[in-house]
């Protein structure tokens, strides 16, 4: 492990804001967990970490907050939050945690923060590097009920997945719009899409007789970057998202994007896995009873339309064994006032929570 941090890159970029003192830090951070990645992911990654006004003054150690990025977003969306936060507090709210925040962003624009040969070991990355380099390198709370993960979209996923394998690390879990499978999910998603399935099984195609692998797939996502993902029409995203969530949950060491489940029945409970399984974690009594608390919040319009579903049947499942599980239905789509989330939600849930725990 300490090998492992010394070869982190410790150079730092400090955005303070004058207003408040508090500060964004961001590490460069070499991940040998990405490292040599079949579809080429950068392994150069960025540890972002907010802290609090009082941090440098004080000698207290503080409650986290790791907040996981959703697709297609690149590490700087860090500053895009920061932004909020010091909005926050300006306001006179108080923000007594300090927040880390991680990207999956990979050539096929994310990851969804599991080990996989296509993308890389982002789930070894974020708890055998990222959670061992915050550790030694801020005073972070080790009492119980002060570490907590949250995520939107794609994040919201991961930070599911995250809590309910890692109990012992993270206390409480936020998702916002998570990708989540009802019992019929998979047949309503991009998964089941017959002209995505049909650009996959293509791609499969291709990719098996490509003479030169990485030069084919290099070529193949150039216009899966930045906003070109979405310029060339939905048919074009879906495939990415196809592509990308395959590769992520149905691959295997010797196959990186493993067939579709229309190919081979019996990858059919990898394909509904990826999302399917929080359904099945979250109305776990066993899995509930390890976490303090949890929190997902969803929009009655999102245009993923299994998303709303998947989400909503958590809620009636949770309430109708009167569960710890919070599903909070909101007027809107996928990414509705996302900013107004966290400053109005997010932000308040865990500031409440943390305080809690201090009180007692």
């Amino acid at each position: 492990m300490m090998q492992r941090l010394l070869t982190a890159l410790l150079t730092c970029v400090a955005l303070v804001s004058a207003a408040v003192q508090a500060k964004l830090v961001q590490h460069a951070y070499y991940s040998q967990a990405i490292e040599g990645s079949y579809i080429g992911t950068d392994p150069n990654r960025t540890i972002s970490v907010y802290l609090p006004k009082d941090y440098d003054t004080s000698t207290q150690s503080y409650p986290v907050l790791y907040f996981l990025g959703a697709y297609n977003w690149p590490d700087r969306f860090a500053q895009s939050l920061a932004k909020r936060f010091d909005t926050f507090v300006q306001d006179g709210n108080r923000m007594d945690f300090i927040v880390v925040m991680l990207d999956g962003d990979t050539p096929l624009r994310g990851s969804f923060y599991v080990n996989s040969k296509a993308h890389g070991n982002f789930e070894d990355f974020v708890m055998k590097e990222a959670l061992p380099f915050v550790n030694a390198n801020y005073r972070i709370s080790k009492q119980p009920g002060d570490t907590a993960i949250a995520g939107f979209s794609m994040g919201g996923t991961g930070a599911l997945r995250f809590a309910a394998k890692y109990p012992q690390h993270f206390n409480h879990v936020y998702a916002m719009s998570p990708g989540l499978f009802s019992e019929q999910g998979m047949q309503d998603s991009y998964l089941a899409d017959e002209k995505a399935v049909a650009g996959y099984k293509l791609f499969r195609q291709q990719l098996a007789k490509a003479a030169d692998p990485a030069a084919f797939m290099a070529s193949a996502f150039a216009d899966y970057q930045g906003l070109k993902l979405w310029q060339q029409g939905v048919d074009h995203s879906n495939l990415a998202l196809v592509l990308a969530y395959g590769s992520a949950f149905a691959g295997t060491q010797s196959d990186a994007f493993g067939p579709h489940y229309t190919e081979l029945e019996s990858s059919k409970d990898a394909w509904q896995g990826g999302f399917g399984e929080l359904l099945r974690l979250y109305t776990n009594p066993h899995v509930l009873s390890k976490l303090q608390t949890v929190h997902v919040e969803v929009g009655n319009k999102d245009e993923y339309r299994w998303i709303s579903d998947g989400s909503m049947r958590l809620g009636e499942l949770s309430r109708a064994s009167n569960s710890k599980v919070q599903v909070e239905v909101f007027e809107g789509d996928h990414s509705s006032r996302f900013g107004e989330r966290i400053s109005e939600r997010v932000l308040p849930h865990f500031a409440t929570v943390f305080s809690k725990h201090t009180e007692l």
